[in-house]
């Protein structure tokens, strides 16, 4: 009987000893970083879909509009209006950034958009372009 016992309380202790190391998750060092800057490693339309505006010092008339189209599945459409002048541009979403390749009257200008949402009322935004310095702007959500 003892010898039941013992064998009932190995095979008892690697059953929970299973269930506790499947219960404890091991997360990759970039995600445990993006989680710690509060970053969300894939992000959705949802958190970049609406209207912002600007609230980077000098720059505080720019505004930014995101919306989903319905004619595709994931496609997303993104115009940044800077004094009056509006940059186009179809948008993807790329792990938590949205990038957008921005055109002027329909034309490629080659300037890139790619926006970070810090939280869900805040965008963190670069307009790179190839022949300047990325211009960063900070957005807030205006609807």
């Amino acid at each position: 009987m003892t010898r039941w016992r013992m064998a009932a309380a190995l095979a008892l202790g690697a059953a929970l000893g299973a269930a506790l190391g499947c219960a404890t998750q091991s997360t990759d060092p970039a995600a445990e970083r993006d989680a710690a800057l509060g970053r969300t490693p894939n992000a959705s339309v949802t958190a970049f879909a609406g209207a912002w505006r600007s609230v980077t010092p000098s720059l505080e008339f720019v505004r930014l509009s995101v919306v989903s189209l319905s004619r595709e599945q994931g496609a997303i459409a993104a115009r940044l209006t800077l004094s009056g002048v509006a940059l186009d541009g179809s948008a993807r979403i790329d792990g938590d950034s949205l990038v957008a390749g921005m055109t002027y009257g329909g034309t490629q200008t080659g300037r890139v958009l790619v926006a970070r949402a810090r939280d869900a009322q805040t965008l963190v935004v670069q307009l790179r372009s190839p022949d300047a310095a990325p211009l960063a702007l900070t957005f807030v959500r205006e609807d």
